[in-house]
C-alpha cells in the first residue's frame, strides 16, 4: 500500500497502469477516476475568486480586491455597523492598513486560518479567522458568485 499515494499524485501513471493495478487495489482506481472526472468538470471559478481575494487582503492590495469584486459588492464592518460599497471599502482598507503599520509595527500582512467553504447553489461562501500579528484579529465571511466576490463581512475580537 506504500505505492498508493504516488499513484494518486501521478495521473498518467494511473491511466497507463489501470489494468495492471486495478486487481491489486480493488475499487481504488474506480474512485480515483470518478474524482478526476468530477474535478475536470467542476467549476472552480468561485473558489479561485475567493483565493485571489484573500491574497489581495493578505497583502493589502486594493487592485486585486477591486478586480475580484463585483460592481455591486458590499463590505460590512460589524463592530461599527458600517456597510460600504467597493470604493468605500478600498478607502477603509487603506486606513486600516495604515493603522496596522503605525508605531513601528511590521509591514501589513493579514493571515487566514480555520477556513471553511460551502457551496450553495451557484454561490460559494467562505468563513474563517483573520489575524494581523501584533495589531488585531477577528472572523470573516465572504461570498463569491460567477467567479467574483459579491460581499464580505468581518468583525474583530
Amino acid at each position: 500500500w506504500g505505492f498508493l499515494p504516488s499513484v494518486y499524485t501521478n495521473e498518467s501513471l494511473v491511466i497507463q497502469n489501470y489494468e495492471k493495478y486495478s486487481e491489486m487495489f480493488g475499487g481504488a482506481f474506480k474512485v480515483w477516476n470518478t474524482f478526476r472526472d468530477f474535478k475536470k468538470n467542476y467549476d472552480t471559478s468561485n473558489e479561485d475568486a475567493l483565493d485571489a481575494y484573500r491574497l489581495g487582503l493578505a497583502i493589502g492590495d486594493s487592485d486585486i480586491i477591486t478586480k475580484m469584486a463585483t460592481d455591486s459588492f458590499n463590505f460590512t464592518w460589524v463592530p461599527e455597523s458600517m456597510v460600504m460599497n467597493r470604493d468605500e471599502y478600498v478607502q477603509f482598507l487603506g486606513k486600516f492598513k495604515e493603522e496596522a503599520e503605525k508605531d513601528g509595527r511590521p509591514t501589513f500582512s493579514m493571515r487566514f486560518n480555520n477556513l471553511i467553504q460551502k457551496k450553495v447553489g451557484n454561490t460559494t461562501f467562505e468563513t474563517g479567522d483573520w489575524t494581523i500579528v501584533g495589531y488585531d484579529r477577528g472572523v470573516y465571511m465572504h461570498a463569491a458568485q460567477g467567479g467574483k466576490i459579491i460581499w464580505d463581512m468581518a468583525t474583530n475580537s
